[in-house]
C-alpha cells in the first residue's frame, strides 16, 4: 500500500513555526536568565567565602599567639552558623592541629570551595606566620535554589507558550483560515461552475490583497477566457471561410510548414496531378510528393528542355522569386508560383495555363504572319517616305531657288527705284516720282507674296522661331497703325481705336509676328472693305488669362458656308470677282503663328454687314515696362557717326546688285569700295587690303560664302574683320546656318536701304570700339 504523504495545513505549519521560534526564544531567554542568576549566586557565595576567610584569619591571629584555646574554640564555632560551611581546622606554625569544626576529610565539590589562610600575628618588630587556617564551604543550596527557580521556570514557561499557542491559534483561524478557507472555496467554485463569484472578504492586509488580487485575477480571466473563445470561434470561423474560399478558388492551392510538410491543399490541386486522399495527407513532405507525381507518371522524369523534374522543382524550393511552368504528360500546362511565408513555411498557387498556352501558340503564328505582313508594309513604307523626302527637298530646294531668283532681280528693282527717290543730286519730277512710287509699290508687293511663301514653309517644316517676350499691348497696337494708316488714307478707310489702355497688362508673344498678324488682319479689313468705309481696331482685356484684339470692318462679310474654308491656305474666297491681288495664305500663316504663340483666332462675319476677327493671345504674369524703339537712323546723320576712312569689300557676282550697292555707298563719305566677283577674289583681297567690313553674298560661284566665311574665321589674320551675310537666301535653314556661323548681321534681298545703310553704320561702330 503507498505512503500517504502527510500534508499539514497553513495555519498548522505557521502554528509549528511560531510555537518552535517563541519556545525556543523563551527557553534560551529563560535559561540565560538562570544562568546569570546561578553564577552570580556562584560568585557571592566566593566573595563570602574569601571574607569569612580573611576574618577569621584576622580574628585567630591574637588567640593563636597566646594559645588561647576558649578564644580559638569560640571563634571556629561561629563558622558554623554559615549556610554554606562544612569544615574548617586550624594548624599551629608547625601544622599541628589546633581546632577542627565539622566532619572530617571531607573533599570540597572543587577547588573554589576550599580556601587556606595564613595567620600572622603583627608584632612589634615584625609580622610572624603564627599558624594556618583551612576552611571547606558546600554550594549544594545555591544548586538547589538554581534548580527549584528553574523548575518554576519551566511551569511558567509552558503557561506562556500554551497561552500564546492558543492566541496565535485563535488569531489564525481568524485572521488566516477564515480567509484562506473562503478564498479556497471560491477556487473551488471557480473549477467547478461556468462563471465566477467573488470572494468576500473585508479587510485591506496582506491576506485580504491577496483576495482582492485573486477576484481581479479571476474576472480577468473570465474576460480573457471570453474573450478567447470568442477569438477561437472567430478563428474557426474564418478557416471555414478560408478553406471553403481556398476550395472554390479556380487555382490549385497548397501550403506546407517550415519543415516542408504538407499543411493544407484544395480539391483543385489533387485534381491537378490526380492524387487520392491517401496520396496525400497533411504531414507528407514536399519532396514526397515530387516523387509520386514522377513514380504515377503525372509529370515526365526530364521535360523537352532535357531539365530534370526533381532538379527543377527542388531548384525553385530555394528560389521562389518568380514562376515556372510545368508540362503535364496528358498535355495540360500549369503554372507554379510560390512564396516563403513569414512562419518559415511556403505557400504556392498553380494554375493551368493550357488554354494561355494554346492561345501563344496562335498568337505567335499571328504575329509572325503579321510581321511578315509588317515588314512588307515596312518597306512600302520607307518607299513612300523616301519619295516624299525626296519630293520635300524637291520643294524646299525649289523654293530655295526661286526665292533667290525673285530676290536677286528684285533686289536691284527696289534697291535702284529706292536710289532714285533718295537721290538729292538729280531730282525726279513729280511724274518720275509717281513712277518710282509705283515700282516700289509693286515691287513692295512681291516681296509680300515672297515672304508669305516662305513664312509658310517656315510653318509646315517646323522651323519658324519665335522670340517670345512680354509685349505691351499699347506699343503693337500704335505701331501697326501708324504703319497702316497711309495705306488706308488712299483706300479712303477710316482707322478707329477703341478700348482701354492697360499700364498694367502685358502679353507674351514675338513682337514681330504679333505685329505681322495684326497688320495682316488690318489689311485685308481696308482691302476687303467698302468705298469710304471704316476699320475698327479694338485692344481690350479678353477671356480669362488673355487679351483680345478686335479688327471689325464695314465690308462686304463672308457666308456662312465659306467661313469654315476661311484660314485654308491658297483659298482666296470669291477670288474670281475681284481684282484685289493676293496669295491666299496670309490669314493661314496668320492662325499659325497665333496658335504657336499659345493663342486663338477667331472669325464673326455677316454677309452685307462687315466681318470681326479677333485674336487672343495669352497675358503675361510679370509688369515689365520695355523702353520704346528708337527711332531709324536718318540717313543724313549716318556718315557723321563714322571716323576716319573706312573700307568696304562687297563679295558679289550679280552685276546689278554690285552696281547697287557701289551706288549705295557714296551715302557713306570716307568709304572706299572694293569690288570680288568670286569668293576666292574676295579672300585674296581680304589679305591684302584688310578691309574694315565685308559684305558677302552666299550663292557664288565655285566657293560659297558660307565656306569663305569659314576660312577666315579659321584664318588669325582674317578672323577680326566683321562680315555681314547680303543674299537672297531667305530660307530658314540658311538664316539659321548663318546665324550659328557668326556673321555680325544676315541681310536678305531685297535690300532696303537705309535699314541696310543703318547695319552697316552699326557693325563699323562696333568695330571701332
Amino acid at each position: 500500500m503507498p505512503e500517504t504523504k502527510r500534508t499539514w495545513t497553513l495555519r498548522t505549519k505557521l502554528l509549528a513555526t511560531y510555537l518552535l521560534v517563541v519556545g525556543v526564544s523563551m527557553v534560551v531567554l529563560f535559561t540565560a536568565f538562570e544562568y546569570r542568576n546561578y553564577h552570580n549566586a556562584n560568585k557571592r557565595l566566593h566573595d563570602q567565602i574569601k571574607e569569612i576567610a580573611e576574618f577569621q584569619s584576622s580574628t585567630l591571629s591574637v588567640p593563636v599567639w597566646n594559645f588561647d584555646e576558649q578564644s580559638i574554640r569560640l571563634a571556629m564555632s561561629t563558622l558554623a552558623n554559615n549556610p554554606y560551611f562544612i569544615s574548617g581546622t586550624l594548624l599551629d606554625d608547625y601544622g599541628h592541629v589546633l581546632e577542627h569544626v565539622g566532619p572530617q576529610d571531607i573533599k570540597p565539590t572543587s577547588d573554589e570551595l576550599k580556601i587556606s589562610r595564613d595567620i600572622i600575628f603583627s608584632g612589634s618588630e615584625r609580622d610572624e606566620v603564627v599558624g594556618k587556617l583551612i576552611l571547606i564551604f558546600d554550594d549544594e543550596q545555591v544548586k538547589n535554589q538554581a534548580l527549584e527557580r528553574l523548575i518554576f521556570d519551566s511551569f511558567i514557561l509552558v503557561l506562556l507558550a500554551a497561552s500564546l499557542v492558543g492566541g496565535t491559534f485563535v488569531a489564525s483561524q481568524r485572521l488566516i483560515g477564515k480567509p484562506l478557507d473562503l478564498l479556497l472555496k471560491g477556487i473551488r467554485r471557480a473549477k467547478a461552475a461556468d462563471h465566477f463569484e467573488a470572494v468576500k472578504w473585508e479587510s485591506s492586509d496582506e491576506i485580504g490583497q491577496v483576495i482582492t488580487a485573486f477576484n481581479d485575477m479571476m474576472q480577468h480571466q473570465v474576460e480573457t477566457d471570453a474573450a478567447l473563445r470568442s477569438a477561437r470561434n472567430t478563428a474557426v470561423e474564418a478557416e471555414a471561410r478560408v478553406k471553403d474560399a481556398i476550395e472554390n478558388i479556380s487555382e490549385a492551392f497548397v501550403l506546407f510548414d517550415n519543415q516542408q510538410q504538407l499543411v493544407l491543399c484544395n480539391t483543385r490541386f489533387k485534381d491537378f496531378y490526380e492524387y487520392n486522399d491517401e496520396d496525400i495527407e497533411p504531414g507528407i513532405e514536399y519532396s514526397r510528393l515530387i516523387e509520386l507525381d514522377i513514380e504515377r507518371g503525372v509529370v515526365p522524369a526530364v521535360d523537352h528542355f532535357g531539365r530534370s523534374y526533381h532538379d527543377l522543382r527542388s531548384a525553385y524550393n530555394w528560389d521562389t522569386s518568380g514562376s515556372i511552368e510545368v508540362a503535364l504528360t496528358d498535355g495540360r500546362h500549369l503554372l507554379i508560383r510560390e512564396r516563403p511565408t513569414h512562419a518559415g513555411g511556403r505557400v504556392g498557387i498553380q494554375t493551368d495555363i493550357t488554354e494561355i498556352k494554346r492561345a501563344e501558340r496562335e498568337l505567335r503564328r499571328a504575329r509572325d504572319e503579321l510581321e511578315h505582313r509588317v515588314e512588307e508594309r515596312t518597306h512600302e513604307l520607307q518607299a513612300a517616305t523616301t519619295d516624299a523626302k525626296k519630293a520635300n527637298r524637291a520643294k524646299s530646294e525649289f523654293l530655295s531657288r526661286m526665292s533667290h531668283e525673285l530676290r536677286t532681280p528684285l533686289n536691284g528693282i527696289l534697291g535702284f527705284a529706292q536710289l532714285l527717290l533718295m537721290d538729292q543730286r538729280h531730282p525726279l519730277s513729280d511724274k518720275q516720282s509717281e513712277y518710282i512710287e509705283h515700282v516700289l509699290k509693286a515691287g513692295n508687293l512681291l516681296l509680300e507674296l515672297i515672304n508669305e511663301v516662305l513664312d509658310l514653309a517656315k510653318i509646315e517644316s517646323g522651323r519658324i522661331s519665335l522670340s517670345i517676350e512680354n509685349i505691351d499691348p499699347d506699343s503693337v497696337v500704335n505701331e501697326c497703325v501708324d504703319m497702316i494708316e497711309a495705306y488706308a488714307a488712299e483706300q479712303n478707310i477710316t482707322i478707329t481705336r477703341t478700348g482701354q489702355e492697360e499700364p498694367n497688362n502685358y502679353v507674351i508673344g514675338d513682337f514681330t509676328r504679333l505685329k505681322q498678324v495684326l497688320s495682316n488682319l488690318l489689311s485685308n479689313a481696308i482691302k476687303y472693305n467698302i468705298s469710304n468705309g471704316n476699320v475698327t481696331l479694338d485692344s481690350s482685356p479678353g477671356p480669362r488669362g488673355f487679351w483680345r484684339f478686335t479688327v471689325t470692318d464695314t465690308g462686304y462679310g463672308i457666308e456662312d458656308e465659306n467661313l469654315e474654308q476661311l484660314f485654308q491656305p491658297f483659298n482666296r474666297l470669291n477670288a474670281e470677282n475681284t481684282d484685289i491681288e493676293g496669295t491666299g495664305i496670309g490669314l493661314t500663316i496668320t492662325k499659325h503663328l497665333i496658335e504657336i504663340m499659345g493663342g486663338e483666332i477667331g472669325v464673326d462675319s455677316k454677309l452685307g454687314e462687315g466681318s470681326t476677327f479677333w485674336v487672343d493671345v495669352p497675358l503675361s504674369d510679370e509688369v515689365i515696362i520695355h523702353d520704346k524703339p528708337q527711332k531709324q537712323d536718318n540717313l543724313d546723320d549716318l556718315p557723321k557717326r563714322l571716323d576716319g576712312n573706312k573700307t568696304i569689300l562687297y563679295v558679289e557676282d550679280n552685276p546689278a546688285n554690285m552696281r547697287l550697292m557701289r551706288e549705295l555707298l557714296t551715302q557713306l563719305p570716307r568709304t572706299n569700295f572694293v569690288e570680288a566677283g568670286t569668293a576666292e577674289e574676295g579672300l585674296e583681297l581680304i589679305r591684302s587690303n584688310k578691309p574694315d567690313l565685308v559684305l558677302m553674298d552666299i550663292n557664288l560661284p565655285g566657293m560659297d560664302g558660307f565656306e569663305a566665311f569659314e576660312v577666315m574665321r579659321d584664318d588669325p589674320d582674317m578672323s577680326d574683320i566683321p562680315v555681314i551675310a547680303l543674299t537672297a537666301n531667305a530660307m530658314p535653314r540658311e538664316v539659321d546656318r548663318g546665324r550659328e556661323l557668326g556673321f555680325k548681321a544676315y541681310l536678305t534681298k531685297p535690300i532696303d536701304v537705309a535699314s541696310t545703310l543703318a547695319e552697316i553704320t552699326r557693325v563699323l561702330e562696333e568695330n571701332e570700339n
